[in-house]
């Protein structure tokens, strides 16, 4: 395993139930994020600040985890290992091969390109144990995972929450200032620190990163007199200025209590995940 150093980018120095049809019309040339949340079964609310709250019902929304967001496509996995692309504003969907884990915990992804692009490559990353973390790779067109398992200990990377693909190398990002980088053309990992300040690292990121997007944006709005909901959202990658922003995910309990004057246990939970809507058509032989 290597060791490299990172400098994060400013971005200041760069420049009723509505049908899915009627919710594009609405989401087209956005310049920021929906906020798609799982409710109820297949009943979905979909919010920007800008619209307002619309419900739309997603059926393949229904018992699923999003891991990954990127241009109007969704990763998805169900319990048993089912795991698939969709777009929610048409339905359209590509099964992926049966993933190794039947249940997820910590699992996060991130992908490459929109499915339907030939280069297309999903990774999927979780902690096996204290010391190592498992990563495993699908190309477009495979059928099957093919795992990495690369050492890094918990006490030095913390939880995910930026994943994303630059030019050869996925990219994820914990809490703190630690950073996976896989090159997929390597077959290896680098253990990274982000670093600011003084002193000149071995390279930039590539993108910028911004934290608290739902406290800032959305969830006065959402959560309301509602004081007892904890949400967990999907991040997803943005363009702002010609250059690319990840959003990063979070776990946010509408009560500013602390975690000892309030158990995570007693909330509702929620699933939210930031979404760029598209309509996107594809043949119903369409296959991974």
């Amino acid at each position: 395993m290597v060791r490299s150093s990172l400098r994060a980018l400013n971005p200041n120095r760069h420049p009723p139930t509505h049908n899915r049809a009627s919710l594009l019309q609405l989401s087209l040339q956005t310049l920021q994020p929906w906020l798609l949340i799982q409710t109820e079964g297949s009943r979905c609310s979909l919010y920007k600040k800008s619209r307002g709250n619309f419900h739309p019902d997603i059926p393949e929304m229904d018992g699923a985890i999003c891991l990954a967001s990127l241009q109007g496509w969704l990763l998805l996995f169900k319990q048993g290992g089912s795991i698939f692309f969709i777009c929610p504003m048409s339905s359209a969907k590509i099964t992926l091969p049966q993933f190794p884990h039947s249940e997820i915990s910590d699992h996060v992804a991130a992908i490459s390109s929109p499915p339907t692009s030939p280069d297309c490559i999903v990774s999927v990353v979780n902690r096996s144990d204290s010391m190592n973390m498992d990563l495993h790779l699908l190309r477009r067109g495979e059928e099957n995972w093919t795992k990495h398992t690369i050492r890094f200990h918990i006490d030095n990377f913390k939880s995910i929450t930026c994943a994303t693909f630059y030019e050869g190398d996925f990219y994820y990002l914990d809490t703190g200032n630690a950073a996976l980088m896989f090159s997929v053309k390597k077959k290896s990992g680098t253990r990274c620190q982000i670093v600011d300040g003084e002193g000149e690292p071995e390279r930039y990121l590539p993108f910028f990163t911004t934290q608290d997007y739902f406290v800032r944006n959305v969830k006065e709005q959402l959560f309301g007199s509602d004081k007892n909901v904890f949400i967990t959202i999907c991040g997803t990658l943005a363009e702002r200025d010609g250059c690319n922003e990840f959003i990063r995910s979070e776990d946010i309990r509408s009560s500013e209590k602390s975690e000892e004057e309030e158990d995570v246990e007693d909330c509702i939970k929620k699933r939210g995940v930031w979404i760029f809507p598209r309509f996107f058509q594809i043949p119903h032989d369409q296959r991974w």
